[in-house]
């Protein structure tokens, strides 16, 4: 078998652009008697708006013709009424008389010869055998059918060159006219050479549609709805900026030396046709015209079609293969069906890893995995996520693997500096960033940002696109100066690209806002959230979940600041979008709930509050068809507590033992370190409740209980396992059983001092009760020394404002109350020890404290009876000892 090295041929009439003629007619029609070679001659142009441009592509190719003339000069026809001998002149085969052409050669044929069926399908063997089959003038049939095979192909790949040439300018209607051209040569060709047989490859799908009005039909039907893009949540893909899911978005060339084989059988030369490379080359060029419009339904459907047009497929097929499996897995991304698209991009590889020197289709592979699992990890579905831990393990560890590997095999084929290699390296920023590692995530970035700089240029969008990420993770790393100026420098670009007026626009916008916001610059960054609100409902409309996620900040911004009404009515706001624009089930949805319900609690309306809170509970009941989730359970839990606020213990007790029944089942499910630290939680509100009621016995079990759960999850010097303490010595005070008491209260101070340090309010408060606790023993001298050390931290606490632990702020003033009630507990000990001067000075300095608390000094109680009982007189302004 001889295969051509290029089959670029130009004859001098080439087959019409017409819709498909009868074989009959094409040949009849055609003058095939050409010179040696033809240099410059083109083929007719078409006189339509799609004309194609003269690509000098007239030429003969030498090299593919001597191939076929070394099979065919030497070879005589074994049938002795034929005698002549044949020579072949490059794409000319005339006989030895060089007065006569081919086209003189077969006109004495009759008619039925030249047109005979078997002659339309020279691969066939019994077509050329002469014992078979003794045609006179067989050789010159089969030239002249042979060089109108040729042809027409080259005419094919001329429609597509010029289709590709259409796309790279956007011009997609002349790229459609274009290929509808080459689609409708391809037809008429399969009409002149039977298909290729080869090993048959079972796509994923398998489509039928033989014709290009059926798959415009069938990809008509499929239009998307351009409306409903505003339900979305999250579209995976943006097309505006790289993630190196799309790096296969230009159209694909027909390579003659993949669709034609040359076969001799008999010493005659057959030409074989890989039809369905020609089809599904065409087909797949609409799909890429398709999508380039944003018409994404109609190219999936397209692209599946291709993919189910290939029968066979070899080395010199798989990189049309793999463009088709990767723009199908993108945009199944794009629709979020990440397990669809995970088995797509599979499929890619593993035709990749086949592939001699694949290695570029293998790291885009790689990269195209990564960004899955990437996306599966942080995917708000439940669904999605358990559909994809059927498949693998969709972790960022996973994500990670293949990020790395599809770097090293970059920078391995296509050098540290390439455009690719910056895509990966951006990616892997974005799995650190996941996993909160932002000082590793801006090496990867910066790296990224260097390289795209300099390929790309800073008014690049994937260049700007870098400069948020890292300036995303500056901010979270508190590096506020450095993150706004890289916010910036995606503002500008995307001002310059987009206009005001673009969803990313609103979202770096947004950004810059958050970091004044945390500036203190508060007037500064209401004015951009309101500019970000305004681009964002000119992009996207009032109805978008993006708005809606706007608001919800804005509402934030609000609450901190204590405006709470204005924080209301933005997640009123937001709320409404949402339910117009997301499924009922929606997280966004659950979340804004949950947000409102708050702003009720902190303004004491209790029962707006349970409502906002019960809506949420509902949805996530129907979500998750009543089975255990630790939302449901965290809810349940919050409604317990605001019923306890507003008084209804019964109530709070029902929801909150329905919390903690939940929280039991999912720790014995494999609960995580979380689940059992939630459980240690509902234990103690549990406890706080019967502890209020005086069931003393329960409630310690409960908090006893709590604290071995912290002390196992969070160790022994921890804020919250120093809180089950502190309320474990409060029952044991309460039951009389000081020691018991002095014993958790003491190292409860220990841990306190350990995290909070030395000077913080809940050791001022600790020490006080542990001065109780002492003095209930009759360790006077102990309790003495507990309240002086509490009252000299409270008094400090206006010079030494209390550091912020755990984003939990304390108030940095003394609380003259509290510090009228210490100093009542000095007087009495140096009552009962006979100090009378110091009793005075504490009382008198009680007396005034509780004035300026705006209460009475009624409050100060001397041995169990009221100031006034034992007529001791406090000036108004009595000095401090």
């Amino acid at each position: 078998m001889v295969t051509a090295q290029n089959v670029q041929i130009q004859a001098e009439n080439t087959v019409s652009s017409s819709p498909a003629v009868a074989p009959r007619k094409m040949v009849a029609s055609s003058s095939v008697a050409l010179p040696a070679s033809r240099e410059g001659n083109s083929p007719k142009e078409p006189t339509s708006s799609s004309s194609r441009p003269n690509n000098k592509r007239s030429s003969i190719d030498n090299a593919f013709f001597n191939a076929i003339a070394r099979r065919r000069i030497s070879t005589s026809l074994n049938d002795t009424s034929h005698s002549q001998p044949v020579t072949v002149a490059h794409d000319v085969v005339t006989t030895t008389s060089s007065t006569h052409n081919l086209s003189s050669a077969t006109s004495s044929l009759p008619e039925e010869w030249l047109y005979h069926p078997m002659m339309l399908y020279p691969h066939t063997i019994q077509v050329f055998s002469p014992i078979l089959h003794p045609l006179p003038f067989a050789p010159s049939a089969i030239a002249l059918h042979n060089n109108t095979v040729l042809k027409t192909i080259q005419s094919i790949i001329e429609w597509n060159d010029t289709a590709v040439d259409r796309y790279r300018m956007d011009e997609y209607d002349g790229a459609l006219q274009a290929l509808r051209q080459g689609q409708v040569l391809r037809e008429s060709l399969e009409s002149l050479v039977n298909p290729i047989q080869s090993n048959v490859f079972i796509p994923s799908s398998t489509y039928t549609s033989s014709s290009w009005a059926a798959y415009k039909s069938d990809a008509a039907t499929k239009v998307e709805d351009q409306a409903s893009v505003g339900r979305c949540s999250y579209i995976y893909q943006r097309m505006d900026f790289d993630e190196g899911m799309h790096s296969y978005k230009a159209m694909e060339k027909i390579d003659g030396n993949n669709v034609i084989e040359f076969e001799e059988v008999n010493g005659l030369t057959s030409i074989q046709v890989r039809h369905d490379v020609i089809q599904a080359t065409l087909v797949f060029n609409v799909g890429q015209v398709h999508r380039r419009r944003g018409e994404f339904d109609v190219a999936a459907s397209i692209y599946e079609n291709a993919l189910g047009m290939l029968t066979s497929v070899d080395f010199d097929q798989y990189e049309l293969l793999i463009s088709i499996l990767h723009n199908i897995g993108q945009l199944q991304y794009r629709r979020g069906e990440l397990s669809s698209a995970m088995e797509t991009y599979d499929l890619a590889l593993s035709h990749a890893k086949s592939m001699p020197d694949g290695t570029v289709h293998v790291a885009a592979a790689l990269n195209c995995l990564g960004v899955l699992h990437y996306h599966a990890n942080s995917s708000d579905s439940d669904d999605e996520k358990e559909d994809l831990s059927a498949m693998d393990d969709s972790s960022t560890e996973k994500a990670m693997e293949l990020f790395q590997e599809a770097l090293a095999l970059r920078k391995q084929c296509l050098g540290p500096d390439h455009v690719d290699v910056a895509t990966t390296l951006n990616n892997i920023g974005r799995i650190h960033v996941q996993g909160d590692q932002f000082d590793q995530a801006l090496v990867y970035y910066q790296d990224a940002l260097r390289i795209r700089r300099i390929s790309l240029g800073a008014n690049s969008l994937d260049y700007a696109a870098t400069a948020f990420n890292a300036g995303q993770s500056l901010h979270q790393k508190g590096e506020m100066n450095e993150a706004i100026e890289l916010y910036h420098e995606f503002l500008r670009v995307a001002t310059m690209k987009f206009g005001k007026s673009h969803r990313d626009v609103a979202v770096v916008l947004s950004g810059i806002a958050q970091i004044h916001q945390e500036q203190k610059n508060y007037d500064k960054a209401l004015e951009l959230y309101e500019e970000s609100l305004t681009a964002g409902k000119a992009a996207l409309g009032e109805n978008h979940s993006e708005i809606a996620m706007l608001l919800n900040r804005m509402g934030n911004f609000h609450f901190e600041r204590e405006r709470l009404a204005d924080a209301l009515k933005c997640y009123r706001r937001g709320l409404r979008i949402e339910k117009k624009v997301l499924p009922p089930d929606h997280p966004n949805i659950i979340v804004t709930y949950s947000n409102l319900g708050e702003i009720h609690r902190q303004r004491n309306e209790w029962d707006e509050a349970a409502t906002m809170y019960s809506e949420a509970l509902e949805i996530l009941k129907k979500k998750h068809d009543g089975a255990d989730n630790a939302e449901v359970a965290t809810t349940l839990n919050t409604i317990g507590l605001i019923n306890d606020q507003r008084g209804d213990s019964c109530t709070s007790l029902r929801y909150l033992r329905d919390a903690l029944a939940m929280r039991r089942r999912l720790v014995a499910g494999g609960g995580s370190d979380q689940s059992n630290l939630d459980v240690a939680a509902t234990l103690v509100y549990i406890g706080t409740i019967l502890y209020r009621r005086t069931q003393f016995h329960a409630a310690i079990e409960l908090f006893t209980e709590s604290l071995e759960l912290r002390q196992k999850f969070l160790g022994k010097d921890h804020r919250d396992t120093a809180f089950v303490m502190y309320n474990i010595a409060l029952v044991h005070q309460q039951r009389g059983d000081y020691e018991k008491s002095i014993e958790f209260y003491t190292e409860t101070l220990r841990i306190e001092k350990v995290v909070l340090g030395e000077k913080h309010k809940d050791v001022c408060m600790t020490l006080f009760k542990l001065g109780e606790a002492n003095k209930n023993a009759g360790k006077s001298a102990e309790a003495l020394q507990c309240f002086q050390k509490s009252l000299e931290i409270e008094r400090g606490l206006s010079n030494n404002p209390s550091p912020v632990v755990g984003r939990r702020h304390q108030s940095s003033s003394p609380d003259p109350a509290a510090m009228a009630r210490t100093l009542t507990e000095i007087g009495n000990i140096h009552l009962a020890n006979g100090d009378v001067v110091p009793m005075m000075d504490a009382f008198n300095e009680a007396s005034r404290l509780y004035r300026s608390a705006g209460l009475s000094p009624h409050n100060i109680v001397v041995s169990g009876q009221h100031a006034y009982a034992i007529d001791f007189s406090f000036p108004e302004a009595a000095p401090a000892a």
